[in-house]
């Protein structure tokens, strides 16, 4: 085993691609059009001896997805030989219907035995930039963060040496020459904001096909300690990498060596109409009924690949029953916000001044933020009460747009745009305003018939952390229709979740065991459907409804899932369409007001009637082609809608065949 310190360009620019495909999943803004210019500094002004550039296709899956470019110059200043690396990168992807773009750009700097002296990076994902300047003395890193006209600074302590690009090559064309042949290195991962340990092991050569031609190459593995699973790469004698394939919760992410005319010419090909974040969601073995408000889930979780092992996910209301290689079962509970400090640990100041600090990505010193914090909760003195004033006015202002990435709290405050990774960094912004400490999660969601990667906040409250979510919410705390896998600060951005995280997105399979309603507890028969339709009636066990097709009417598109909210549709045979969905609750002013502007989306122009259903009478949007009514049942809302002639009278039939055995009103 040898020791050094090292990791290329190329890997740091992969290691944080990947960070960001695996948040993706929850959301966030970055449209850019061009690249940003690279940074130069005044180190740029020495005379370059040598220069290389080295450009990579990037695939995800079956896809090209973008391009990487690696400049390398061998600068003589001052007698001194030193090497400088610029880097840029370019992601183009596709989450629901909307184009993701990111980019990546930048420089390192280091002596000629590869110790690295300085990195400067920048980070476009939204619409402001993220600039992070690293400067490399004994002991210590010092990292300065910039976006949005402040800037924020951190240390980052290590020992030994930290070395860039080119250490990594002297080192792997060093050491890596026989199977078995390994070295240990230590690196700086600007984008991370984190110092990570690995190892790299040489397995042998092998032939590759690249670029139409047959080439032998050496194959080799590295593990880093800011990243769970094993990373596979190929490399030529002199260490320049040619070829690497990493998992993701998107599919594998591959990069290999090109030319800049095929680099180019992929890059004008890029269509991004698959929407590759669908293969990460996980679908539902039921339809939870009341999701919003449950008290209590028990949920079995199995691995696709247990070698990466299980997170740390038991906390106040998350209780791991049993737990074997490949399985876990967990008790998700509400959890209760009591003013009984025995219940409760006391944290001591200390420990809870990360989660009010400033930095980048959550900054409640933001004018902005400052001013709408204390207009929301100013004449609120309970801390429970703040906290949800403020997660309501988050909701309600907040527009969901899948096409952001991950946009700092400062500007979410501008534009008020983002998936519920935007919502969670400004509530925790908010509330770190309000001196409520708040930390970030990242887990996975069930909302209409499956699981998916989300992000959501908790808040120091009355001697615990109490889950809130703007995103998804419901009316009071966080519900445990969900589960925790990671927890930060975002002092170090993404990256301090990134590790837990790979352990569960787009490993796991899902089955919801049981679930507690109103002190009453359901549970689920192994092997029963979601859904059957039995004599023209559809049934949904867990929802627990049925629905009865008029005569000459079949069923159609009943095993939708979000982001459809399409339960099911009923076809007749005069082209007439009825459609079933699901809504959920929503912090609105006026309920009844927002349930018939829900309604008048389905139909235009329309007349407001009422009509008894379940017991109370519901509101109607009614015109001669077309019909709709809202059933509010608890945190479930059901909407019903008919097309075609008389569809009053068609939704009226249809209603008296549609049951529900869990009303609540």
């Amino acid at each position: 085993m040898v020791n050094g310190s090292i990791i290329t360009g190329w890997q740091m620019m992969k290691n944080r691609n990947l960070s960001k495909l695996l948040f993706l999943l929850a959301g966030v803004l970055v449209v850019c059009p061009v690249l940003s210019p690279v940074l130069f500094h005044p180190e740029d002004q020495s005379k370059s001896a040598a220069q290389d550039v080295h450009w990579y296709i990037i695939r995800l899956g079956d896809q090209n997805v973008g391009y990487y470019k690696e400049t390398v110059e061998r600068l003589i200043k001052d007698g001194l030989v030193n090497f400088k690396t610029q880097t840029e990168s370019r992601i183009i992807l596709n989450r629901l219907g909307k184009r993701i773009e990111l980019i990546f750009n930048s420089t390192y700097f280091e002596t000629e035995d590869g110790v690295l002296k300085k990195v400067v990076s920048e980070q476009v994902m939204s619409s402001q930039p993220v600039k992070i300047e690293v400067e490399i003395h004994e002991g210590k890193a010092v990292l300065k963060s910039a976006v949005g006209g402040r800037s924020f600074s951190r240390e980052l302590p290590y020992s030994g040496k930290l070395l860039g690009p080119e250490g990594i090559r002297q080192l792997t064309s060093r050491y890596l020459k026989r199977p078995g042949d390994s070295f240990e290195f230590q690196t700086l991962v600007a984008e991370l904001s984190q110092v990570a340990k690995g190892q790299r092991q040489f397995m042998g050569e092998e032939e590759l096909e690249l670029n139409g031609e047959k080439i032998r190459a050496m194959k080799a593995e590295e593990k880093l300690s800011v990243l769970a699973y094993t990373r596979v790469f190929w490399f030529e004698q002199n260490g320049l990498e040619v070829q690497s394939v990493e998992p993701s919760p998107l599919g594998n992410l591959t990069t290999f060596l090109s030319t800049q005319r095929e680099v180019l010419n992929a890059l004008e090909e890029i269509n991004p109409v698959q929407d590759l974040f669908q293969s990460s969601l996980i679908k539902a073995n039921i339809r939870l009924p009341q999701a919003r408000s449950l008290e209590r889930v028990v949920i079995r979780i199995k691995q696709k690949s247990p070698e990466l092992g299980w997170p740390d996910i038991q906390n106040d209301y998350q209780r791991v029953i049993h737990q074997d290689g490949k399985t876990v079962v967990i008790e998700l509970k509400q959890m209760a916000v009591r003013k009984d400090q025995v219940l409760y640990k006391k944290a001591a100041s200390e420990e809870l001044a990360p989660y009010l600090k400033a930095s980048a990505y959550i900054d409640p010193e933001d004018p902005e933020i400052k001013k709408l914090a204390l207009r929301v909760f100013s004449s609120e003195k309970d801390t429970f009460m703040r906290a949800i004033k403020l997660r309501n006015w988050v909701s309600k202002n907040m527009t969901f747009d899948p096409g952001l990435v991950f946009a700092p709290s400062s500007e979410i405050i501008k534009n008020r745009r983002g998936t519920c990774a935007g919502y969670a960094a400004l509530l925790c912004a908010l509330l770190r305003s309000a001196s409520i400490p708040s930390r970030y999660l990242f887990g996975l969601v069930y909302i209409n018939g499956l699981w998916g990667g989300h992000a959501w906040v908790e808040a120091w409250i009355e001697g615990g952390w109490v889950p809130l979510d703007a995103a998804i919410p419901g009316p009071g705390v966080a519900d445990p229709a969900r589960l925790a896998v990671a927890w930060g600060s975002l002092e170090e951005g993404l990256s301090e979740m990134l590790r837990p995280a790979q352990k569960i997105f787009g490993n796991v399979e899902i089955d919801i065991l049981e679930y507690s309603f109103r002190g009453k507890t359901y549970r689920i028969e192994p092997g029963k459907p979601a859904h059957e339709i039995k004599d023209h009636v559809y049934h949904n066990l867990g929802l627990n409804i049925s629905l009865k097709a008029p005569a000459g009417f079949v069923f159609d598109d009943t095993d939708r899932v979000w982001p459809d909210k399409t339960l099911l549709t009923l076809k007749g045979p005069d082209d007439e369409l009825v459609r079933l969905s699901q809504e959920s609750w929503f912090p609105a002013d006026y309920p009844e007001q927002h349930v018939i502007t829900m309604l008048k989306k389905e139909v235009k122009d329309g007349k407001l009637a009422y009509e008894k259903v379940w017991g109370k009478k519901r509101p109607m949007e009614i015109s001669a082609e077309s019909s709709a009514v809202a059933l509010v049942n608890g945190v479930d809302i059901f909407v019903l809608s008919a097309r075609g002639k008389d569809s009053t009278g068609l939704l009226r039939k249809i209603l008296k065949n549609f049951h529900n055995r869990l009303i609540i009103n």
